[in-house]
């Protein structure tokens, strides 16, 4: 099982990092788990030049380049964000805007995700339902969405947000197993 879990929050140790560790937590000790920290990479947004529409692949030489490989590598990519602004981060957003030259080869890929919020999160889990769905990937359920956070933690006032967080991880595994007949 080649799980990517792509960590879209500036903070390595926030609410959303924890919750994607509790959702990875459930992944069997087998799997072999790649994980990204977007705050890491060195990466711009689309520059809307369309070059990827006559080449067939962004030609933009930047950590997007690595990206997409672990991308095309995963069969499970779980998606860990705080809504910022009421969307998901910045650096999520520049990533699924450089996904567009590559739309179709994520097809059939199970995705999956989690996300910490203070409040208004229903755009950041619409954005991340759209990108899934316009890459034709498997979206393994409704994720998990930790509602009284804020920047000085608050995981300790939803209960729900980590068991939540598990159960994402337990429904993407149980798809894998589904589909790979495991």
């Amino acid at each position: 099982m080649k799980v990517l879990a792509i960590y879209g929050s500036p903070r390595k140790d926030g609410n959303s990092a924890k919750m994607m560790e509790a959702a990875l937590s459930e992944f069997p000790p087998e799997a072999e788990i790649h994980r990204i920290f977007l705050a890491d990479k060195n990466f711009a947004p689309c520059c809307a030049e369309r070059h990827c529409l006559e080449l067939g692949y962004c030609d933009v030489e930047d950590d997007m380049q690595e990206i997409y490989k672990e991308l095309f590598w995963a069969e499970v990519i779980i998606f860990a964000t705080s809504s910022q602004f009421g969307d998901v981060t910045a650096d999520l957003k520049a990533l699924m805007e450089r996904t567009w030259p590559i739309r179709g080869k994520l097809k059939n890929k199970i995705g999956g995700y989690v996300v910490s919020a203070r409040r208004y999160a229903e755009s950041t889990l619409n954005t991340l339902h759209a990108f899934m769905l316009r890459h034709k990937m498997i979206l393994g359920n409704s994720g998990a969405v930790a509602y009284t956070v804020t920047e000085n933690g608050g995981l300790e006032n939803d209960g729900l947000a980590i068991k939540d967080s598990r159960k994402t991880g337990k429904r993407l595994v149980e798809l894998y197993n589904l589909i790979y007949n495991k």
